[in-house]
C-alpha cells in the first residue's frame, strides 16, 4: 500500500517493483495479462494490461509473481 494515492494517467506504462527481505516467500499464480472493470453505476471501463518488465525479475513473470491485486478507484 502506498502512504497517499498515485495518479496514474491513461496510456502511460509504469513498472511496479518490490523489494522482499527475509526468507523465501509465497507467490501468486494464473495472472492476467488484461483486466477490464466496469463501474456498475457509470458504466465507465477501466482496464490494465500487464506486460513483461525489462532486467531481472528473479523468476517471477505476468502469470507467476509477489504482487497480487491493483485497488483502485475513479
Amino acid at each position: 500500500m502506498f502512504k497517499e494515492p498515485v495518479e496514474v494517467l491513461p496510456n502511460v506504462n509504469y513498472t511496479a517493483c518490490a523489494t522482499l527481505k527475509g526468507p523465501d516467500s509465497h507467490y501468486g499464480t494464473k495472472g492476467m495479462r488484461k483486466v477490464t472493470h466496469e463501474s456498475s453505476g457509470s458504466g465507465t471501463k477501466t482496464c490494465f494490461t500487464f506486460c513483461y518488465a525489462a532486467g531481472n525479475n528473479n523468476g517471477t513473470s505476468v502469470e507467476d509473481g509477489q504482487i497480487p491485486e491493483v485497488i483502485f478507484y475513479t
